[in-house]
Formats: structure tokens, sequence, C-alpha cells
């Protein structure tokens, strides 16, 4: 069954929340600080899986707008392909 995994965030939030998902898991996030010669990467981490995420905010959506808005779970999404606009 399904858990609501934000409960408290309003549609625009999670709208938000979905592009800066979705950009994470198409372009990866990566941190690089420098400081006296020395460089420390970081990534990403504790967070689940891009794809989990955002099936995820999709069915907060859904159980918000359902007029709008597909249940996630009923559909799966098997294949994507990335788009770059210029």
């Amino acid at each position: 069954m399904p858990v609501d995994y934000y409960p408290q965030k309003t549609e625009e939030e999670l709208l938000a929340l979905l592009k800066a998902v979705q950009a994470r898991g198409t372009d990866g996030q990566v941190f690089f600080t420098t400081v006296i010669g020395m460089q420390t990467q970081k990534s990403f981490q504790g967070a689940a899986r891009p794809e989990v995420e955002i099936r995820r905010i999709r069915y907060s959506l859904f159980l918000k707008n359902p007029d709008t808005y597909a249940n996630p779970y009923t559909e799966r999404t098997r294949r994507t392909r990335a788009n770059y606009y210029v």
C-alpha cells in the first residue's frame, strides 16, 4: 500500500521538489570544495534513489489533486529519454 511521504507540503512545494529531484536524477549532484590546496568531493546522500523519490512526490501530488495528476503506482514509466533544450 503506498504511503504519502509529503502530507504537509503544498502542491507548489511538491512541484518545486519534483523539479529539483528530476534535475538531480539527470545531471547528478556533486559538490567540490577547495581550501588551501585541498579539494574535497561530496555526492548527494541521505535520500532514496531519484526514481523512488519522483514516484513518492507524484503520489503525493495525486492525493492532493487526483483530477490533474495520475497515480504513479497504477502505471509505471519503463523508459525515459532526456531532452536538452538550447
